[in-house]
């Protein structure tokens, strides 16, 4: 079967990236009782995927890459059929599994796990994961939109995690594939005003005709005197920084009004420290600033939910997978919000 992989690591020396390449690998095969093959059909790059050849993860060539996709089940474990599954069932799945047994797990917080699998490789025409991965998509949902049920997920968790009120002024920072599912998710959450903070003019103008009420260049004016205008001077009682950028990272707590909620589930370098004045934000202002890792226990309500929103529209390009090397070159560029693979193609 055709698979991305990465082919060669990044360089500390030089800075040089890692770079990917379709190659012909093994068709996987269910070995456990619950193992599913499935058939993808469609696999979405990640923000998070170029990363891998930034030397940011532990990866190293040559591995498989992608953990967002949609597809079919093509074959099946005992267990998996015991469970309900059929083949030919439509698809999507959460890469990310844990044990289920650890004190984490049983405190709800599996997204900690000790012992959780990452399970990548979804760009590629085959991939098996356990059938306590997988949800249905509902009938309405094709299988190019399940493709980003994954993304979608971290996004309705977010939402929750900034414990929205309805009424509330809503700030999204960064126009990506996330914060653009933000901004339909925050009108549907009740917010009053959802304003989005993107340097890229076409991103902008996307998230205008998905439902934002302002879309601020935070590169080409003072963020802070927008937020101003806009608010009547107080803020936002909600921000959520989906950029992952430093700068942007700072200007979040700058903008909120006071007993705002700030939610972080981005990626930021990992020696980035964010500078916090404890006595102006959280004593004087009561903000409540909050980290967020994954959305272990979302997921079958965020695929409930795709029915209710509009995904089509953040997916720019669509590539067969033998143009993994073009189609992630697009991505490290940032002017695209979603690129997917075609992995039937």
């Amino acid at each position: 079967m055709k698979a991305v992989l990465v082919v060669k690591d990044f360089n500390p020396q030089t800075g040089e990236p890692g770079e990917v390449d379709c190659l012909e690998v093994p068709t996987p095969e269910p070995v456990k009782d619950d193992d599913v093959l499935i058939k993808v059909a469609y696999a979405s790059i990640c923000g998070s995927d170029p990363n891998v050849l930034k030397g940011l993860f532990p990866d190293r060539a040559p591995c498989p890459i992608g953990h967002e996709m949609a597809g079919t089940i093509a074959d099946l474990g005992p267990r998996a059929k015991e469970l309900g599954w059929w083949v030919g069932d439509r698809i999507t799945g959460n890469f990310f599994q844990s044990c289920g047994a650890c004190e984490y797990c049983h405190d709800n917080m599996g997204q900690f796990c000790p012992e959780a699998v990452g399970k990548v490789g979804t760009q590629a025409e085959y991939i098996v994961w356990s059938a306590s991965q997988l949800y249905r998509l509902p009938d309405s949902v094709d299988l190019l939109t399940g493709t980003l049920s994954e993304p979608f997920n971290i996004a309705l968790h977010a939402i929750e995690t900034a414990d929205m009120k309805l009424g509330a002024r809503v700030a999204i920072s960064g126009g990506g594939g996330i914060g653009l599912m933000l901004v339909q998710l925050a009108r549907l959450a009740g917010a009053s005003e959802v304003t989005i903070f993107e340097p890229v003019q076409s991103k902008r103008e996307l998230a205008l005709a998905l439902g934002a009420d302002h879309a601020v260049d935070p590169a080409g004016g003072d963020a802070i005197a927008e937020t101003a205008e806009i608010t009547g001077g107080r803020g936002f009682n909600a921000v959520l920084e989906a950029s992952g950028n430093p700068k942007a990272a700072e200007t979040a707590i700058k903008i909120a009004d006071k007993q705002g909620h700030i939610v972080y589930f981005a990626m930021y370098p990992k020696e980035y420290e964010l500078p916090v004045n404890l006595y102006q934000h959280c004593y004087h202002n009561e903000l409540r600033i909050q980290g967020m890792f994954l959305g272990q226990y979302s997921f079958a309500r965020s695929v409930a939910m795709l029915p209710r929103v509009n995904l089509k529209p953040l997916i720019e390009k669509i590539y067969p997978l033998e143009e993994c090397k073009q189609a992630y070159a697009d991505q490290m560029s940032g002017k695209y919000v979603k690129l997917v693979f075609d992995c039937l193609a």
